[in-house]
């Protein structure tokens, strides 16, 4: 193994946030390894998994260039930029395109996503409901939504002509509607982006990992 040429080990489940990593390393063409950690069964805590990110998180992504220094991330925002800078693709390096891209990276990660999880809370996992929660929740969910339905209006990708990790970022929450009482046909500017993406090989790859993972 050399310094241009790291290996790749992911720690992840079936969730959105694992998804954003498997997809880009599918897009990459990278050689990786996975193993899987049930949040459901609060696998996420164990004490190894603890050593790697102390916050009980996944994914994480251990990049080993070398036998004895490996660098380990967590958060899977900071997981994509450092891949698309590392491998200079679906992060454009040029002004104005890297900063568009960045603020709908940004969307995604610190608008869409939380408002999906809480919603997801609210309307599915949690043992009580209350109805103020979960209206609040639906609403957050909502706004983010009409802001991609608005944007998505000409522009085929989030930052523009070019597919980047804003979609990657936003695609595997978009997948689920149905944690937030959504429905893609409700939204034709969001379903077509939703079902370009969804097309692609890299994608669906990305999607299934890790195997035989599911998240009830």
């Amino acid at each position: 193994m050399t310094a241009s040429s790291p290996g790749y080990h992911l720690y992840g489940w079936a969730t959105p946030n694992t998804h954003r990593v498997t997809i880009l390393l599918e897009e990459l063409g990278l050689h990786y390894s996975v193993t899987g950690v049930n949040i459901r069964a609060r696998e996420q805590f164990a004490p190894h998994i603890l050593a790697l990110n102390p916050f009980g998180k996944v994914p994480i992504l251990i990049e080993q260039r070398t036998a004895t220094d490996p660098l380990v991330l967590f958060e899977s925002g900071a997981i994509l930029l450092h891949l698309a800078e590392t491998h200079g693709r679906f992060l454009p390096a040029e002004f104005p395109k890297r900063a568009t891209t960045l603020t709908w990276l940004m969307v995604a990660l610190t608008g869409l996503g939380p408002a999906m999880g809480q919603a997801h809370h609210w309307t599915d996992l949690a043992p009580e409901k209350p109805k103020a929660a979960r209206d609040y929740a639906l609403a957050q969910v909502a706004r983010v939504w009409s802001l991609l339905e608005d944007h998505l209006i000409e522009a085929p990708y989030l930052a523009g002509a070019e597919y980047s990790i804003a979609d990657i970022a936003a695609f595997p929450w978009i997948t689920r509607p149905g944690w937030a009482a959504r429905r893609l046909d409700d939204t034709p500017n969001i379903a077509r982006w939703h079902d370009r993406i969804a097309a692609r090989p890299a994608v669906q790859r990305g999607i299934a990992m890790p195997r035989g993972a599911v998240l009830a």
